[in-house]
């Protein structure tokens, strides 16, 4: 029997800030103090698990624009760290062991987050992914609804530059497209959508190594227009396919780093926020450990976060 695919833990960090704003002035930051991070975080650990057995509480998340948060606990005076449901509802689809599921019905599959209160007075928020699943945009609703002045905070997602993969040595590079009409009054047709992998020849092949880090490895954290055409670049003179800039959708390349297989997104469709790969070995029901995941994303909050955003 086939070994079951595991999907890869990652995170996405972010933070949150409250700004003043006055008629015809640039908004001024107004940090968020230890005692309302206090009660935000006495909030948050009042929160009781979800009961998906009461009909009440399942119309009210089936309609809800945030996410739910559970089991939340205090790591030490400025952290907490807890869970987020994300919610997916509206369409039925096939399950192996109970049959249909229906468009009725509510899944919510489970996520860590942690939040930090920096001495800046910024809330720094690490989100967890599961493959392609996660949430940040509702678990941040939710979170904004703990926190004072809520209408008058903003989200910054990070993004991480070169240096964090410095020394990758890449193996392959994932391009998905999509070409777009030239004129205006184009349509799509089939096969302009589609996808590719370059991949290096041999753990020899140093002008792939060379080409991936030093054409695009090296501007990461730039501008997705500057990526773009980097990677329109690369794959000019490629006799199986000719990629405008617009035409590109995401790209990722698979490398090792540290002597471990990594997938750096360079670009993902419909996200700006770089995804982390969490450190965990151990899962459970196909979901990382709680407490290896814990200290997964404290490290990478200290060492890729607040090392280089609050430069202390």
């Amino acid at each position: 029997m086939a070994s079951k695919k595991r999907e890869e833990a990652t995170a996405s960090f972010h933070y949150l800030v409250r700004e003043t704003r006055s008629e015809g002035e640039t908004p001024e930051p107004k940090p968020f103090t230890e005692a309302e991070f206090e009660r935000f975080c006495d909030s948050l650990v009042a929160q009781v698990d979800v009961d998906l057995t009461d009909p009440e509480t399942c119309k009210r998340i089936k309609g809800a624009l945030n996410a739910p948060v559970e089991k939340c606990e205090m790591v030490d005076t400025r952290t907490v760290f807890g869970v987020f449901r994300a919610l997916y509802t509206g369409h039925a689809y096939e399950n192996t062991d109970v049959g249909e599921i229906p468009d009725s019905s509510v899944s919510l599959r489970p996520f860590f987050f942690l939040a930090y209160l920096s001495e800046s007075g910024r809330i720094y928020v690490g989100s967890q992914y599961l493959g392609t699943f996660g949430g940040y945009g509702k678990l941040e609703r939710t979170l904004r609804f703990f926190l004072p002045d809520k209408d008058r905070i903003a989200s910054v997602a990070f993004r991480h530059d070169a240096t964090s993969y410095r020394g990758a040595t890449p193996r392959e590079l994932r391009v998905n497209f999509s070409r777009k009409p030239t004129e205006i009054t184009g349509t799509q047709k089939f096969g302009q959508r589609g996808a590719m992998a370059l991949k290096r020849t041999s753990s020899k092949d140093e002008e792939f190594n060379t080409t991936v880090s030093t054409k695009l490895l090296s501007i990461l954290g730039q501008s997705d227009a500057v990526l773009k055409k980097a990677i329109a670049d690369m794959l000019e003179g490629n006799e199986l396919i000719a990629l405008r800039d617009e035409d590109i959708e995401d790209c990722t390349v698979i490398a090792t780093v540290n002597g471990r297989s990594k997938t750096i997104n360079v670009i993902e469709a419909g996200y700006f926020a770089t995804r982390f790969p969490l450190e965990v070995a151990t899962y459970i029901k196909g979901h990382p450990d709680r407490a290896a995941a814990k200290t997964a994303m404290l490290k990478l909050l200290k060492d890729q976060i607040i090392s280089r955003s609050e430069r202390v």
